[in-house]
């Protein structure tokens, strides 16, 4: 199949409020995305970019980048196409993944094919109160709604944040599982200050509470931990994995589909993971609704864990003639869904338009 036509959006969505993590607070996303025409099929992808201590590329790096490369696949055959943009990979892993996630998509991927059948895709719920009530009430609506894993973002301060922790664990009383989250946010100091007086129960894994370069200090930190590890903004395909691996710094690896840019490089790197005796976690907080539902196609195929593709909720409003489905912790998948961009919409909130034919 050749490349036929290829559409650029740079969409900026409001958020519903600020999505405050250890290294950034986001009042929308600023999304690139890619419509790819090709053999009479069509497929989309989306990047975002911007997000201090998750990726290093920035929103106008990877709306130049689509500019740049989209006149030059344009009439490509697919393969070779999807071959020039692995080329860049490494240095521009944002701005290669809405080309690679259409191209896949239209070439009717088995990764990123809507089921034959309907499939839920379980999500974690993300705990946002600070106080007693406000903890109890949100655990009470958590565990009503069918949520199985609660996530707690820390990484302030470690006494402040054990003690959220707590409170946390008195309200969920073992009803649900809790995965910790740092972002990067402490020094070792603190993050062995923060594992010394955790109290393991009920906890899942304990998420990136190092610098993503921190890889020996992490290995020193597993060493005394009494939670399991994981590794986050550390994990950007196979190479990071098999260094984890080696200094036995972790026991958990989440991965972003924008991070490895190809959906079925995706999955082959997460089987390899499982037959190393990883536990993983995929999915991105910090991405839209297009990432967040490709990201759902590939964890029903892969990963029976909870997922963390829930940054379409976080939007104002969805921006897709027909949104995703979801029913509280689900992302429901059906067949003969494909996300397609509302023209009111894309009206609405674009900040740039490009074409080529």
């Amino acid at each position: 199949m050749k490349i036929e036509k290829i559409n650029l959006y740079r969409i900026r969505v409001p958020l519903k409020q600020p999505y405050k993590i250890a290294t950034a607070e986001m009042k929308n996303f600023d999304m690139t995305i890619v419509e790819i025409g090709a053999g009479g099929k069509d497929g989309i992808g989306e990047a975002m970019a911007g997000v201090p201590g998750y990726f290093w590329e920035t929103p106008d790096e990877t709306w130049n980048f689509a500019r740049a490369e989209s006149p030059v696949v344009l009439g490509m055959e697919t393969e070779k196409a999807k071959a020039h943009l692995l080329s860049f990979q490494k240095k521009h892993p944002c701005a290669v993944t809405p080309f690679l996630a259409a191209l896949e998509t239209a070439a009717g991927s088995p990764i990123l094919s809507p089921p034959a059948q309907p499939q839920e895709v379980p999500l974690l719920g993300i705990l946002q109160a600070a106080d007693r009530a406000g903890t109890e009430q949100e655990v009470s609506e958590f565990l009503a709604a069918g949520y199985d894993t609660i996530k707690i973002k820390v990484g302030f301060d470690p006494r402040k944040d054990l003690a959220r922790v707590k409170m946390a664990q008195e309200a969920i009383q073992g009803r649900a599982r809790i995965r910790i989250d740092a972002n990067q946010g402490y020094q070792f100091p603190q993050a062995e200050t923060f594992i010394r007086g955790l109290n393991p129960a009920g906890i899942e894994f304990f998420e990136q509470p190092l610098k993503e370069s921190e890889w020996v200090a992490m290995a020193a930190l597993s060493k005394i931990s009494a939670v399991p590890l994981g590794l986050d903004e550390s994990i950007y395909g196979m190479e990071s994995v098999e260094k984890a691996r080696k200094l036995q710094c972790c026991r958990f690896v989440k991965f972003k589909l924008m991070k490895v840019s190809s959906a079925e490089i995706l999955a082959d790197n997460i089987k390899k993971c499982e037959e190393y005796g990883f536990g993983v976690v995929l999915g991105n907080g910090a991405a839209g609704e297009i990432n967040c539902y490709l990201e759902a196609l590939i964890a029903a195929r892969t990963i029976a864990r909870a997922g963390e593709m829930n940054g379409f909720y976080k939007q104002t409003e969805s921006i897709l003639s027909v949104p995703i489905k979801s029913s509280g912790p689900k992302i429901l998948l059906g067949p003969g869904y494909s996300p397609a961009l509302n023209p009111e919409k894309v009206s609405r909130y674009a900040v740039g338009r490009a074409s080529f034919e």
